[in-house]
């Protein structure tokens, strides 16, 4: 069993050397690593305390102690700073034991130190702990990993690499044109679905086919993409609920297949099956421009 003073003066090495001016010139990888094997010591040797707790069967506070180490260092916390620093090989021992000893604790809390010793043992987490001290001890503050450590292609992280500055300056440039080229794109697709929806008023004569009826109607507003459609019928009586495939005849058109998408009373919206050509858009615009100014001229005084 380690004892309390090697711990201790393990602990105080790495603290020491992390606050060295030796330290302080070294690359901030080294110090971060320093800090971490710090952590991971005082880690062992907390646990360590609390088996030797539940061994003795009286509180002493360790399992507190335990249980404050273990909130203050959450962890995905400790998994990122294992990939950081190299040491992947540590990384499942390390998780392992500390949700071993999370449940541990939650025995402890409720069964009593008695329970939890008993399970400690069924799973044999002294043992792990052992073997995990002699491991993590003896590694100096400085500790670098070899470059084709085992589990080092697993770790999804690590060393950030320097880019080269004329890498950085043509990524950048490369983001801001194909960002700019986005926007400009993104710009052009929607003026011209503008352009294909935009509704044009009229008043033109029309025949709304829906299944065996056939209604006599006019288009209020037309567009590229659809139009809105005003169904009449005589003696005031209610515009049935028209839905489904509607074929629309207008005068110098072949029929325009359709859909309804929407009905208000005696108004019903429909959405054309093919778009509509935009020579057929113009022809239409021009006859309802003829329709308009021939009654004016019918009834201005001669």
């Amino acid at each position: 069993m380690v004892s309390k003073s090697l711990v201790l003066s393990a602990a105080a090495a790495l603290a020491l050397a992390a606050g060295s001016p030796a330290a302080a010139a070294a690359p901030s990888s080294s110090r971060a690593t320093c800090m971490l094997l710090s952590d991971l010591v005082l880690m062992q040797y907390q646990m360590r305390k609390f088996h030797d707790m539940l061994k003795a069967g009286t509180d002493t506070g360790e399992a507190r102690r335990l249980h404050h180490w273990l909130s203050d260092h959450p962890q995905v916390d400790l998994r990122i700073r294992l990939r950081r620093a190299g040491l992947q090989n540590f990384e499942r021992s390390t998780l392992d034991l500390i949700t071993r000893h999370k449940g541990l604790l939650e025995i402890h809390r409720r069964h009593g130190p008695g329970k939890a010793e008993a399970e400690a043992k069924r799973l044999g987490t002294d043992a792990r702990l052992q073997s995990y001290s002699a491991r993590i001890l003896p590694l100096p503050c400085n500790y670098a990993p070899p470059e084709d450590s085992a589990g080092g292609a697993l770790s999804g992280l690590g060393q950030l690499k320097q880019l080269p500055q004329e890498a950085v300056i043509t990524g950048s440039l490369l983001t801001l044109i194909l960002g700019a080229a986005a926007g400009v794109l993104a710009q052009r697709l929607a003026r011209r679905r503008l352009r294909l929806s935009r509704r044009h008023p009229c008043a033109l004569p029309c025949f709304l086919e829906c299944g065996d009826h056939r209604f006599e109607a006019r288009i209020v507003d037309i567009s590229r993409l659809g139009a809105k459609v005003r169904v009449g019928l005589e003696d005031g009586q209610p515009v049935p609920l028209i839905k489904g495939d509607v074929t629309a005849s207008v005068t110098g058109l072949p029929p325009i297949e359709a859909q309804t998408i929407r009905q208000d009373h005696d108004y019903v919206g429909i959405k054309f099956s093919s778009r509509l050509a935009r020579a057929e858009l113009k022809r239409l615009r021009k006859r309802n421009a003829a329709q308009t100014v021939e009654p004016q001229a019918a009834v201005s005084p001669a």
